[in-house]
């Protein structure tokens, strides 16, 4: 798929990406991105930058934002000006895959006797049946469910940040299954939980937001009060083009 996608001249032209291609994936002729995904701070930086390489004739990047992430844009950039444009929009990659194996060992540890690794390459019957025990596991630990899916997501966020580090590719298999246990038990306790401060806050933003009306493509640094900033000190594998940035806002 990945190597379909940088190929300007195949016909696949639109995917759909929840993660793993929001930061370091390098595909320069993309040119446009709609958000529908709350971000901030330097994720959502990188996230813009997929669409904004240098490609030919190809003017800037194009995001179409479902969301109202202005705010949130303005803040990073703010951020990231303020700093001289050093340090708050990279990564230290060594620091996010250790951050990454120790979340990863915290729920190793919550599959203590629970033998997990052949659900990885069972059939799909069996591996719907290995899922439904690993829930069982995991519920019948104390307080195990509030305690999984925080670890589960917090894992996630710190693989997503490691890509494309090797030791991503030694455990990638078995992160995917914490994530699919995680998801369904998400799906099968949700019954009278409330939504989590971060959805609530998207939500509010998104109440905010539709004030905002639009018709037309801005410019958003000049919509957030900013010069265009200089940042061509980034690291090249992620921010090395910023020449016409554009927003179209709450479509």
């Amino acid at each position: 798929m990945a190597k379909r996608f940088k190929d300007p001249k195949d016909p696949l032209k639109l995917v759909i990406v929840r993660d793993m291609w929001l930061t370091g994936f390098d595909v320069p002729c993309l040119h446009t991105m709609y958000v529908d995904k709350p971000m901030r701070s330097h994720g959502l930086m990188q996230a813009i930058a997929r669409v904004n390489r240098v490609f030919k004739d190809k003017p800037g990047g194009l995001v179409v934002d479902y969301l109202g992430l202005a705010d949130q844009l303005k803040r990073a950039m703010a951020d990231y000006t303020a700093s001289g444009g050093r340090g708050k929009a990279t990564i230290d990659k060594e620091k996010a895959v250790a951050l990454m194996l120790e979340k990863y060992e915290v729920v190793c540890d919550m599959y203590h006797d629970f033998d997990y690794k052949p659900i990885l390459k069972a059939q799909p019957n069996e591996r719907m049946a290995g899922i439904a025990a690993a829930m069982e596991h995991i519920l019948s630990l104390e307080d195990g469910k509030k305690r999984y899916l925080q670890a589960v997501t917090v894992l996630s966020k710190a693989f997503a940040l490691a890509v494309p580090h090797e030791e991503i590719f030694r455990i990638r298999d078995e992160v995917g299954f914490f994530q699919e246990v995680r998801s369904a038990l998400a799906k099968a306790t949700a019954e009278g939980e409330g939504k989590t401060p971060e959805e609530l806050d998207t939500a509010i933003r998104q109440l905010i937001s539709k004030a905002i009306v639009s018709n037309e493509v801005v410019d958003i640094f000049a919509a957030a009060g900013l010069k265009k900033p200089d940042i061509s000190i980034i690291a090249i594998t992620f921010i090395p083009f910023y020449d016409d940035f554009r927003v179209i806002m709450n479509l």
